[in-house]
């Protein structure tokens, strides 16, 4: 051959030129633990998100924007075909009010008071508009946004944090 001796595995071991097997695994095994203890090193990055930035409940206030009695026409059918029954009406009540931080209180205040007129017809249309099945909703979940919608639109959203209505009264008349 060329001039390099023939190695075998059995010879080495039987010559201690090799490790024992049992002690490579120990390494390889306390390897991997000091590995997994100290992880991998980089440490994490916190971004903070909407929810993080939103102030506690005592940081903000509440504005009044009235009491609304409105009648709300409907048809007991969707489709508004022929064996529609008559149009019968809702009366929906409610107290309106939204949370603004406490910097905005006299802002928001203001502008209710210039636009008030404007606020109330907003919110009057939403409701007007509303189907049946958003007037039955037990929490009222889409009436409710649709109503912060056209508040933001009224008086802006930065200010507004949440639309709290309250004293909720339907009745069919």
């Amino acid at each position: 051959m060329s001039g390099i001796p023939a190695f075998s595995v059995r010879e080495a071991s039987r010559n201690h030129d090799l490790p024992d097997l049992a002690a490579i695994c120990r390494l390889v095994g306390l390897a991997a633990v000091v590995l997994a203890l100290a992880g991998c090193g980089a440490q994490p990055t916190y971004e903070l998100d909407e929810l993080d930035l939103t102030p506690a409940q005592d940081e903000l206030a509440e504005v009044s924007l009235g009491h609304y009695v409105i009648p709300i026409p409907y048809s007991r059918t969707q489709t508004g075909g022929t064996n529609s029954l008559p149009r019968n009406r809702i009366e929906l009540s409610f107290d309106l009010h939204v949370l603004v931080t406490r910097g905005y209180e006299s802002q928001v205040s203001d502008m209710w008071q210039r636009h008030e007129g404007k606020i109330r017809d907003a919110i009057i249309g939403v409701c007007r508009n509303a189907s049946l099945e958003h007037l039955q909703e037990s929490e009222l979940a889409t009436l409710k946004s649709h109503l912060t919608d056209a508040v933001q639109a009224q008086l802006g959203s930065k200010s507004i944090r949440r639309l709290v209505v309250t004293e909720i009264r339907t009745t069919e008349i």
